[in-house]
């Protein structure tokens, strides 16, 4: 019942909330992405503090909306649409757990605690890649969780992690705790098989930071700003509230 309810009211405040006014940091977004093809590839990586990613996927949302709208011209939020992607994170997520749990987990108060997150509701109409990061970070939790991350589902992991981690340091930060806690768990069972792919996962994830980041983080105007790399209170919250 509750279920039901707060799925009206998402559906509700979505349409009622899809054409807000863009806040400073959505701007910026749009902005970066509509200057992908004029940057080179240098600048691409360092004209933010952030992963260009996500930006990537704005540009890409641009010109599919330029291309079926009449005239070129098109209303930019419908961009916020690229936030539906994050269902299909959430939808696998529940196939995974429906297939695992199949008596003593009640997967609608599981969904209800999900879609009642403040960063649920207020993220799936934000132009920000923190929707995607919150989609992506459930799927690869419940891989953990079900303990699966070297066997069967070892591929939607990996896939996952480095989305994740293209689209934000946090993803990056998530996708490497489980690797890790997961590699010593795997030294303490003695099990060479499992490590060997956590050790590889891990590898790839660094080589993924090493392209994403580390240009920005070796541009001197972008030292001055990159806050993830102090340490702030606050980020272990996001981190466990995302986790």
């Amino acid at each position: 019942f509750f279920l039901i309810i707060n799925l009206i009211v998402f559906i509700i405040g979505y349409i009622i909330g899809f054409d807000k006014s863009f806040w400073i940091d959505e701007v910026v977004s749009i902005n970066y992405a509509l200057k992908i093809p004029s940057l080179s590839l240098k600048e691409i990586f360092t004209q933010d503090i952030h992963s260009p990613f996500f930006y990537f996927l704005l540009f890409l949302g641009e010109n599919i909306l330029g291309s079926i709208s009449e005239d070129g011209n098109f209303d930019l939020h419908f961009l916020r649409l690229i936030n539906i992607l994050g269902f299909v994170p959430i939808y696998y997520s529940y196939l995974l757990i429906k297939k695992k749990y199949t008596t003593n987990l009640n997967i609608s108060v599981f969904f209800l605690l999900l879609i009642s997150s403040n960063y649920f509701f207020h993220y799936i109409l934000n132009l920000k890649m923190y929707f995607l990061l919150l989609s992506f970070s459930l799927l690869i939790n419940v891989i953990n969780l079900i303990n699966t991350v070297e066997n069967e589902n070892k591929i939607t992991f990996l896939v996952s992690s480095i989305l994740l981690s293209m689209l934000h340091v946090y993803g990056l930060v998530m996708s490497m705790s489980i690797l890790i806690f997961r590699f010593f768990k795997n030294i303490y069972f003695k099990d060479k098989k499992k490590l060997i792919v956590n050790l590889t996962f891990v590898i790839l994830l660094l080589i993924i930071f090493i392209i994403f980041y580390f240009p920005s983080l070796l541009n001197e105007e972008n030292k001055l700003n990159i806050g993830w790399i102090r340490n702030n209170l606050w980020y272990y919250r996001i981190f466990i509230e995302y986790t």
